[in-house]
């Protein structure tokens, strides 16, 4: 959105706009050679941001009808409409209407733009995300209207990373249409991107916004004014004869004024150059005959910072469904080779409202509260689609195992592409009496270390549920490895260990922690391979400070027009400035002990609000899971994590959507899973669940994880009216907790497999109890063998028109030549794909097995057609 107060809507009585067909002049003679001013009419629907979804569709629906009446009534009439949220509530409510659509589509007058569901932000949610946005989309557009969507169409989202070229390439998308993220406010107007892979798109910046010819005049004399003053606007932008301008506003009203002042400018003697209606296609046209397009590699990025921790639980719901939904399809991908029939629908149903609420303005968290309060309710819409979804293929899938054994059957599943051990838990229920100690054995029939994390006896002090953990280790990629809970040695029921004064160090094979136990901050992390001290001061604190922003902008109000990537550096917080974690205290903190793992547990007052943190160190993982939860009790501040490291000249690395890209110190950026500050012999990767916001500063990694915010002063229009609510975005009294974890270690980031940790930390082992019984398929078992330590598969799932569409992508900048991918299924064919799953040929296929050359951060999609294994 842009800062509708800059903004001046002039639109008439609808009915005096409207010309007879007759009255409108012809185009231009072909010999005119002048200069042209493409003129785009739009629409920019919000999809939820100032009124929810339902409430937009009222106020802008009406608005395709008008559209569809200026197309009838004047001939050189154009318009664009773009989400498929907007589009597609259209075409239902007025089904009479679909002739029209594919008559102005036909004839060039109409374009369908975008390809998306709606205009989502792209550096929050994962590429997995935008490429169900781009299947949901342009899948769409193809089954009712026919039409293959060409254009990419993010005119209004706020930043833009560097593998949105090879991501929209892949997708049929030839062009990007956007007026954010540039370097400097001369930069060229139309440019190839270049992507970190290498891959070019055409791109169009629109310096003026998407309304520059929004609110023109109805009178030919002023509307010959207004169109050379915005013709000049573009000098420094669009040198050339071409320059394209658009006309339309956030939920605006098509202006039938329009295309008649554009013929009558065009009537008019000596004028510079003349102007055209059109649609996006006829511009792009002209652009790719250009031979002369600069090139810009990297990023759009970062816009509206402030965006990437306002409201941050937003932020975790779209990382907890993205990691809901990609299993729920890989377990329906797997079940599909054993003859399961996928239930696409339901998928689609449950991706639907979490891509809805990665609309640029929900994901960014900019809203008002009763649309807030819309957009937690899709999540938890769709969180228990995805959970009926998960629970019937796993069922499916579980009853396929031989499972028999003594004790209690419990099966992990990895939905990951590599073997991996990590720490899980489950929960248990025993029904017969005198249960007492109790054991964990592995498919081998080795006893494991379990910890008990709750539990309640019976009155004669049996045992009657318990909570377990326990490191359940090398479980196979995308497969699973069977354990069994039996009876032990023993006649007491086992308890959860007591909660004991916590002392000043904690240590396992890996590391060696000092902390405060009163403050909670971490005052030394070493770690024991190389003796490498982490930090150079006390870290996992929390800094607050003020900040006299709003929703989108850190420390000042909306400049809504912001198009330049921002460039402010922030300091570290300074002590005296900024009030921190570890100068409060209350009772000493407390430490659980157990074999699989010990945590660590502090709180006390913060200022006006409350803080706690835990730290959990494990006896076989080098990864520190930690959390914080802060309770705010004050308006306009924000807090941020801070570790200082001992790698005062490193390098910063942020993982983005299928990818990583070095960024510079002192700004603020969004990343996805980790964030990696190193010097190729030591570093130390914070991961997180959902906090994208991150800055390095003289060698201090901050993480942001709460803002204290509202829209505060914000024009009139685009949905927003005067009583309009959004104090919920202070977040007063409201409970909010920060999921993170530590990772030091040896090497830089790529040797050290960070991408990997990242994803372990965001896609935890699935662990269930199953019934005893015989079954076709083993005890231990695996779905897929990768080669590469550097790719990783992104998505398995049930293929459009059958099969399983499998994506991989190389995760560390470096090539992976003849990289094989064995799948334990019957597969009969393998095939190259795009991102919509249309194949473009067979791949060659060896024992189940296809071999692909990968470049730096290439993405390539695999579709497999197999026969279904018989395993019952």
């Amino acid at each position: 959105m842009f800062h509708r107060i800059l903004i001046v809507v002039c639109v008439g009585v609808w009915s005096a706009l409207l010309l007879p067909r007759g009255a409108v002049a012809a185009d231009p003679p072909p010999a005119d050679d002048r200069p042209t001013f493409w003129v785009i009419p739009h629409t920019h629907w919000e999809g939820a941001v100032f009124k929810t979804r339902e409430e937009y569709l009222e106020m802008g629906l009406p608005n395709i009808l008008k559209a569809l009446r200026l197309l009838a009534d004047q001939p050189t009439y154009h318009f664009v409409l773009d989400q498929v949220a907007y589009v597609r509530p259209f075409l239902e409510r007025y089904p009479d209407q679909e002739p029209l659509f594919r008559k102005y589509i036909a004839e060039g007058r109409l374009q369908i733009t975008g390809g998306l569901d709606v205009m989502p932000d792209v550096n929050v949610p994962g590429g997995e995300s935008f490429v169900r946005q781009l299947q949901y989309g342009k899948g769409y557009y193809r089954e009712k209207l026919g039409i293959d969507v060409t254009s990419g169409w993010l005119i209004d989202t706020f930043g833009h990373h560097a593998q949105m070229p090879q991501i929209m390439k892949l997708a049929g998308i030839h062009s990007y249409w956007t007026q954010r993220g540039v370097s400097h406010r001369e930069h060229p107007s139309e440019f190839l991107w270049e992507g970190i892979d290498g891959t070019k798109l055409m791109t169009i910046y629109m310096p003026a916004t998407y309304a520059l010819l929004y609110g023109s005049p109805n009178d030919p004399a002023k509307f010959r004014d207004f169109l050379k003053g915005r013709f000049a606007a573009l000098d420094n932008n669009s040198p050339g004869r071409d320059r394209v301008g658009l006309a339309g506003v956030d939920v605006g009203e098509p202006e039938g004024q329009l295309a008649p002042m554009v013929e009558a400018f065009n009537k008019m003697a000596d004028q510079p150059f003349k102007a055209r209606m059109a649609i996006p296609a006829e511009f792009e046209k002209v652009v790719a005959a250009r031979t002369d397009l600069p090139v810009f590699k990297g990023e759009l990025n970062p816009i509206f910072q402030g965006t990437y921790s306002s409201r941050i639980e937003l932020k975790s719901w779209i990382r907890r469904m993205e990691e809901r939904l990609l299993t729920a399809e890989k377990l329906a991908a797997i079940d599909r080779t054993f003859g399961g029939e996928a239930d696409l629908s339901a998928l689609w149903r449950a991706w639907e409202p979490v891509l809805f609420n990665e609309t640029h303005d929900l994901a960014s968290g900019v809203m008002t509260d009763h649309v807030y309060d819309d957009v937690v309710g899709g999540f938890r819409f769709a969180d228990r689609l995805a959970a009926e979804q998960i629970d019937k293929v796993w069922d499916a899938l579980a009853a396929r195992i031989d499972t028999r054994g003594e004790g209690t059957p419990v099966v992990v599943f990895n939905p990951l592409s590599w073997s991996r051990s990590d720490v899980t838990e489950v929960d248990l229920g025993f029904s017969a009496g005198g249960v007492g100690a109790i054991e964990l054995v592995d498919d081998q029939g080795a006893s494991r270390p379990l910890q008990i994390v709750r539990s309640t006896s019976y009155p004669d002090g049996g045992l009657c549920t318990a909570r377990v953990a326990f490191t359940a280790a090398d479980v196979p990629a995308l497969g699973y490895r069977t354990y069994h809970v039996r009876s032990a040695t023993g006649s007491t029921a086992p308890t959860p260990a007591a909660p004991s004064p916590a002392p000043s160090t904690l240590e396992n094979r890996f590391h060696r922690i000092t902390l405060d136990p009163q403050t909670g901050a971490v005052t030394s992390l070493r770690m024991k391979e190389g003796d490498w001290e982490v930090l150079s001061g006390p870290g996992n604190v929390v800094a607050k400070h003020q900040d006299k922003g709003d929703f989108w902008e850190l420390y000042k109000g909306l400049n809504g027009g912001s198009n330049i990537a921002m460039t402010t550096k922030q300091a570290v917080p300074a002590r005296g400035d900024a009030k921190f974690s570890d100068e409060y205290k209350d009772a000493p903190g407390t430490l659980v002990s157990g074999p699989v793992y010990s945590e660590f547990r502090v709180a006390h007052p913060f200022d006006s609000g409350r803080y706690v943190a835990t730290l959990r160190l494990y006896a076989d993982l080098p990864r520190i899971d930690c959390s914080t939860t802060l309770v705010n009790g004050e308006k306009y501040v924000r807090y941020q994590l801070l570790f200082p490291t001992t790698i005062a000249a490193g390098k910063r690395f942020d993982e983005i959507p299928f990818g990583a890209i070095e960024r510079p110190k002192g700004i603020e950026f969004p990343a996805q899973n980790w964030v990696d500050q190193g010097d190729e012999k030591h570093g130390l990767a914070v991961l997180n669940a959902g906090l994208p916001g991150h800055v390095v500063t003289d060698g201090t990694l901050m993480v942001s994880v709460l803002r204290s915010h509202n829209v505060g002063a914000y024009g009139f229009g685009g949905g927003y009216e005067p009583g309009m609510s959004s104090e919920e975005g202070y977040q007063i009294g409201k409970e909010r907790t920060a999921r993170y974890a530590l990772l030091p270690h040896a090497g830089d980031w790529r040797e050290a497999g960070v991408p990997r940790a990242g994803l372990e930390f965001n896609h935890p082992l699935l662990c269930r109890v199953v019934g005893s019984h015989e079954g076709g398929l083993p005890k231990t078992w695996g779905f897929v063998e990768v080669s590469a330590p550097n790719v990783v598969v992104s998505s398995l799932k049930p293929a459009r028109g059958g099969g399983i569409a499998l994506r991989i992508y190389e995760t560390a900048g470096r090539p992976a030549p003849a990289t094989t991918i064995k799948v334990h299924a019957n597969v009969e064919a393998a095939s190259e794909a795009d991102l919509l799953e249309n194949v473009q040929g067979r791949s060659p296929l060896a024992d189940g097995a296809v071999r692909v050359d990968l470049a730096p951060f290439q993405i390539k999609t695999i579709v497999l057609q197999a026969k279904s294994l018989e395993v019952h």
